[in-house]
């Protein structure tokens, strides 16, 4: 094997395809608000442009929940609690999509798949 054939720039896993440039602008992409990022400058790869809106809708959605469900529940006390416990939930499956993102899959998450087609 020459060293060529070693450092592959291009990883193919799934069936997409993960460009070398593309592995940080996937990340950002599952990151809150820096998913902005790869959203407003990628322009050649329509697989981090898809992740990008999945991960900002993400975001977006998972923040109103957040909100929506501890505000209420903390005036009997366990808004507090739950809210911390959402805030993880979101982080574990934030987790998740980088590492299949990086592996070249769609992960659809439910119902924030479907939102983030809509734009």
């Amino acid at each position: 094997m020459t060293p060529q054939d070693q450092q592959s720039p291009i990883q193919s896993v799934g069936g997409d395809t993960v460009r070398e440039q593309d592995k940080i602008q996937l990340v950002l992409a599952y990151l809150g608000c820096l998913s902005l990022i790869p959203f407003l400058t990628v322009k050649d790869s329509e697989y981090v442009k898809w992740h990008a809106k999945q991960g900002l809708t993400l975001c977006v959605v998972g923040f109103i929940a957040i909100i929506a469900i501890t505000i209420p529940l903390s005036f009997i006390g366990i808004g507090a609690c739950l809210g911390p416990i959402l805030s993880l939930g979101l982080l574990v499956v934030s987790i998740m999509a980088i590492l299949k993102a990086l592996k070249g899959e769609r992960w659809r998450l439910p119902v924030i798949a479907d939102l983030s087609e809509k734009f």
